[in-house]
């Protein structure tokens, strides 16, 4: 984060705190001034991440006032003649979860086949930093376990030797960004995506394709069925 502008830190500050329930919404976002002083940065690049913010629709400009938060109410992934452009964000992201867990979970089957004995460890190494974070969700610290579960999926498509499946991890980064945010707001237990986890590992350790793949699949089954109860 600290390579990007302060205009995206702030953008992505003011994302993640919507997406993680601190900011409400309907609700007015912190001050201009509060949000330069928490970053110790002027008010200029907050000017222009919440003028940014307000025509993506994320935010709703209130004249002489701090803005309203309005939340992620559609996909701005697509031109405007894309079939998805208007779609209401749960269901495209269901619907990319599918794509996912077809992507991923071959992926984990050839990974399990592939992987080196060095890429492996790579991936045990991010599947116990992934277990060790997990405590951090209900202190509401998302961004620390979103990133560490990114980590442990893309070893794992990393190891499949499969460029195309590395590819599109690169190609719909918001998306994915996205899910991992909302996989563990909606997430009411966390034992069930341990043991999702725990079974991924297991597939590697004992080098079974089968298992692999059918652990990833039901791993992002239970993801996308916490997408369609809300």
């Amino acid at each position: 984060m600290s390579n990007l502008s302060a205009t995206n830190q702030i953008i992505n500050y003011i994302k993640e705190n919507i997406l993680s329930g601190n900011f409400k919404i309907n609700s007015k976002l912190p001050s201009e001034r509060k949000i330069a002083e928490q970053f110790n940065i002027s008010r200029i690049p907050v000017r222009k991440a919440i003028e940014k913010l307000c025509d993506d629709g994320i935010l709703m400009s209130v004249p002489y006032s701090s803005p309203i938060v309005k939340g992620f109410k559609k996909v701005d992934l697509f031109n405007d003649n894309e079939i998805y452009k208007n779609h209401n964000i749960q269901e495209f992201y269901v619907e990319s979860l599918r794509a996912r867990q077809f992507i991923e979970s071959e992926a984990t089957k050839l990974a399990v086949l592939n992987a080196s004995d060095e890429e492996i460890e790579r991936i045990r190494v991010a599947y116990l930093k992934s277990i060790a974070e997990l405590d951090k969700v209900a202190k509401g610290l998302i961004k620390e376990c979103s990133d560490a579960d990114l980590k442990f999926h893309k070893e794992i498509i990393a190891a499949s030797h499969n460029p195309l499946f590395y590819k599109y991890y690169e190609i719909i980064p918001k998306t994915i960004f996205s899910n991992q945010y909302f996989g563990f707001k909606y997430r009411t237990s966390l034992n069930d995506m341990i043991e999702h986890h725990d079974k991924i590992m297991e597939a590697f350790e004992k080098r079974d394709p089968i298992l692999a793949y059918n652990a990833m699949y039901n791993h992002l089954e239970d993801v996308i069925q916490l997408f369609q109860s809300k």
